[in-house]
């Protein structure tokens, strides 16, 4: 438990530099769009690709294949929870679009992936990933339309190859195929994989930043939507399993249904202009929150 804790407190550590980071005016909007850009199109990617290419192969998919139809299983189900919960908290349809994200997904890449890796080692990072994939799908399709309101732009192609996507159909093909890659390859995608998480956590502390902190801890319903989002979702995922007789996948499960709320609640309105205030405080409670829930979720289920 002491391991899991550690490993989210320098996570939140690194949320807060970000913050104040920003709140002092030492960073501005362009620094924060330059770690994004490291984050998407380099350090995912890299952490993806390096994962795939050294796990991925005939007996590991004989194995572990099976995750992903799970993971299909049981996201329905979480989301028709989420669905119904929601309709206690409101009628605005905006409002309801980001409580029924957020109640369903967690910081899974960006949070979960390197949680994972650090606490249970690669192998079971793998896991994650291969159990996450129909929720990226997801994320980047429904939940991008929802969020936007119909009104973003991106096309469908661009939003499900996204750079980690494909640094994982890539690191399928090394990883399948065995295709030896010098060592140096390897170094670099681990060195820069291993960026991936602190730059994640900068940059959540620098969208925080942009809103009132007493605004955001004064948000009543945000508290409710961060009850689901870190105990509801992977106490159901974690009984669902059980009952199911699917063991081999509620570690990875319940990691991921434990994470925090994720940054889309922030980024997708804000690409067409919509108030983003609701997501940044659920954002930031959660993360706080997650520092007790995470820890104790983790060493009691798992």
């Amino acid at each position: 438990m002491i391991a899991i804790f550690e490993q989210v407190l320098i996570l939140l550590i690194f949320c807060c530099v970000g913050y104040l980071l920003s709140k002092t005016k030492m960073v501005n909007p362009e620094h924060s769009k330059t770690l994004s850009v490291l984050l998407v199109y380099v350090f995912a990617p890299c952490l993806s690709f390096r994962t795939f290419m050294t796990q991925f192969n005939v007996a590991y998919l004989r194995d572990n294949g099976f995750l992903v139809l799970v993971s299909l299983g049981l996201l329905p189900v979480i989301i028709l929870v989420a669905n119904l919960l929601v309709r206690f908290l409101g009628k605005d349809r905006d409002e309801r679009a980001v409580n029924e994200y957020s109640m369903t997904f967690g910081n899974i890449g960006y949070m979960g992936y390197p949680l994972a890796g650090a606490v249970y080692g690669e192998a079971v990072m793998m896991n994650c990933m291969m159990f996450a994939l129909p929720m990226t799908v997801y994320i980047n399709t429904v939940s991008f339309n929802t969020l936007t309101a119909g009104k973003g732009k991106k096309p469908l192609w661009k939003r499900i190859f996204t750079p980690g996507f494909i640094g994982i159909l890539l690191g399928c093909v090394v990883g399948i195929l065995q295709i030896p890659l010098p060592e140096v390859v390897s170094d670099i995608t681990k060195m820069s994989g291993n960026c991936m998480a602190p730059t994640s956590m900068l940059l959540t502390g620098m969208a925080i930043s942009q809103f009132s902190m007493k605004e955001l801890l004064l948000n009543k319903k945000a508290y409710l939507v961060c009850a689901v989002r870190l105990v509801l979702a992977p106490l159901l995922a974690f009984g669902l399993l059980k009952l199911a007789g699917l063991e081999f996948a509620i570690t990875a499960a319940v990691i991921l249904y434990a994470m925090p709320c994720g940054m889309n609640t922030i980024v997708f309105p804000k690409l067409v202009g919509k108030d983003c205030r609701l997501g940044a405080s659920t954002v930031m409670i959660s993360t706080v929150l997650s520092m007790l829930t995470i820890p104790l979720l983790l060493n009691f289920l798992l």
